[in-house]
């Protein structure tokens, strides 16, 4: 009972210092492309290893992964980061022009406000994990996201409170941002739209042998 326990405590240390060694490389990382063009690449690269984890691979070189994905994915990731950054600036601007605006035409643009706004926050909590699973164009990975949350949303919603919790923690805990502010969410996402890609896998297998059968 004892060495289950220590093998249970040892395998949480593990994952903590895994989770915080991923976060210090992502701020590492992100630093280097000078903020701006450092976050879209250093995220898809944090997501790629991730992905490997949940595809229980542990004997790769952590650093030098994060690394080639971070040279491999710099021009598309940041041309996906850039395209994000664009539509939420657009957003931005659309809701201080509806603030001023008054009477039936505030209401009305306030309401498709709220959802181009959802549909949007439903894109950026799967956009990367669409990126790292998929290939595809730019305008790929915007339709694929879209499908996976609004066809999932109870687990969309999962993941929109565990973003919410995290931001919280954050700014309660400002030091917990340091070590697991973005591995620790991203892992949480990732886990959840890893789930979903399998059982559309699964789904799309059995289909395939049911017709297979049937011929």
């Amino acid at each position: 009972m004892t060495n289950g326990w220590m093998s249970g405590f040892n395998r949480i240390c593990e994952w903590i210092a895994r989770l915080a060694y991923v976060n210090v490389l992502w701020l590492c990382f992100t630093i280097l492309g000078l903020f701006i063009c450092g976050i879209g690449p250093a995220t898809v690269s944090l997501f790629s290893i991730i992905r490997k984890w949940l595809q229980k691979e542990a004997d790769f070189p952590i650093f030098k992964t994060f690394w080639l994905s971070f040279k491999k994915e710099f021009v598309k990731a940041n041309l996906l980061f850039f395209s994000l950054l664009f539509i939420t600036i657009i957003l931005y601007v659309d809701w201080v022009l509806i603030q001023s605006m008054t009477g039936i035409l505030h209401y009305l643009f306030l309401m498709v406000f709220a959802i181009v706004a959802f549909l949007f926050s439903v894109i950026v909590l799967y956009i990367f994990p669409v990126y790292v699973q998929f290939e595809g164009d730019i305008f790929h990975y915007y339709k694929s996201a879209i499908l996976v949350g609004i066809s999932h949303p109870i687990r969309t919603f999962m993941i929109g409170l565990a973003g919410i919790t995290n931001i919280l923690i954050c700014l309660i805990l400002p030091g917990a941002a340091i070590v697991f502010g973005c591995s620790g969410l991203s892992y949480f996402v990732m886990y959840i739209s890893y789930s979903i890609f399998s059982q559309v896998s699964d789904n799309a297998k059995f289909k395939n042998e049911g017709k297979a059968i049937e011929g």
